[in-house]
């Protein structure tokens, strides 16, 4: 695959963060109307969504919310006549920018900020059923932000509902997510599920979450409507589960395997996603994850390390955007033998995920998702 000049910044982005000019910053400040920049709710959504050319979707870092690696990045957003660019080191695109929905400065019927419970990104909003996490991951944010506790459910029922009838930017599908339950609250998570599922059943519905015993019926979510699972192996190397995940590490990496495997036989082909993390162990060690997950019938998810200012792992680097390119093609040639792609199938959900639109198939829309595009500037 040969990248344009728009792909390769997405790499480059992703490892050096994004200057922004002056008058860029006047721009994004009219256009967010208000809101703040970024969500800046989670490792991996802490900058601001750009769409560069070719379809090239990025959360692109910045100093505003990463100021422990975004220094004096060579790469800037500029904004002139003609809108928005991005350029630096010889490498050029217009760029258009997402602000926010309406909705994340809203509070719901409880009094409550509707983002205590979901968040927009891009067409996608994820909602999180549970404060902090049963599980403790030193690259993650979420255990460090505020103490575990379960939230309401009639509560999350209604801020899906705003956020699908946002006025800015609608939510065309969501992502159930967050943190992993302790065991006495697996109940109360499966209600959650079958409550959001019951209660928008015009829309695809993800559940990402760790196969906990007792949790994911496969059978059942798949009967409620569920679109996918992603099941996410995260760290394929055994040493850096170890030292990074070490509750993940004494599950097993089989035991999400063999969860992937099932989950491909009932629901289907392309309905089991799980995702590897780029930086934190040996490329070779996240290529043969890919190629175990693609041997599962699992649609493989590459995501970057983004050292979060929160969290044990704030003074280390981003994975240099040559590695991360090279881990990209190497596992588009895997998965290419498999007759299979790189997820999430949704363009605008690529935003923090290693992976392109192929220019050629740009505008053969059946090849991903046809969803309309998100409110842009």
């Amino acid at each position: 695959m040969t990248l344009t000049d728009a792909q390769r910044l997405k790499f480059q982005l992703f490892a050096h963060g994004l200057s922004i000019t002056q008058d860029a910053l006047r721009a994004l400040k009219k256009a967010a109307g208000g809101q703040s920049l970024s969500s800046d709710d989670f490792a991996s959504t802490s900058g601001i969504i750009l769409r560069l050319e070719d379809e090239v979707w990025v959360n692109a870092p910045v100093s505003i919310y990463n100021p422990n690696f975004v220094v004096n990045s060579p790469y800037l957003l500029d904004h002139g006549q003609d809108g928005f660019v991005v350029r630096g080191e010889g490498l050029e695109s217009r760029a258009q920018y997402w602000p926010q929905p309406a909705y994340h400065s809203q509070a719901g019927s409880d009094g409550l900020p509707l983002t205590n419970y979901v968040v927009t990104h891009g067409d996608r909003a994820r909602l999180s059923p549970i404060h902090g996490c049963g599980m403790v991951c030193t690259f993650c944010d979420v255990p460090y932000g505020v103490r575990y506790g379960t939230k309401a459910i009639p509560a999350m029922v209604e801020a899906v509902g705003r956020a699908v009838a946002d006025p800015l930017q609608p939510a065309r599908h969501l992502l159930i997510s967050g943190g992993t339950p302790r065991s006495a609250d697996i109940g109360w998570l499966k209600d959650v599920y079958r409550a959001i599922l019951t209660s928008y059943p015009s829309i695809d519905i993800d559940i990402m979450m760790v196969p906990v015993d007792d949790l994911l019926n496969i059978d059942e979510l798949g009967l409620l409507g569920v679109h996918q699972l992603s099941i996410n192996l995260e760290l394929f190397s055994d040493d850096a589960a170890r030292r990074f995940m070490p509750q993940k590490y004494r599950q097993g990496r089989n035991h999400y395997l063999d969860f992937i495997e099932r989950s491909a036989v009932r629901l289907g082909a392309g309905r089991v996603r799980s995702m590897l993390m780029v930086g934190l162990e040996p490329p070779e060690e996240t290529l043969l994850g890919v190629q175990a997950i693609v041997e599962r019938g699992g649609v493989p998810v590459l995501s970057p390390f983004r050292p979060d200012p929160t969290t044990p792992l704030r003074s280390m680097a981003p994975p240099s955007a040559e590695l991360m390119q090279s881990v990209f093609l190497s596992a588009s040639e895997i998965v290419s033998k498999a007759n299979a792609r790189l997820g999430p199938s949704c363009v605008t959900c690529s935003h923090n995920t290693l992976t392109l639109v192929d220019v050629a198939d740009i505008a053969d829309g059946s090849k991903h998702h046809d969803h309309k595009l998100p409110y842009l500037v």
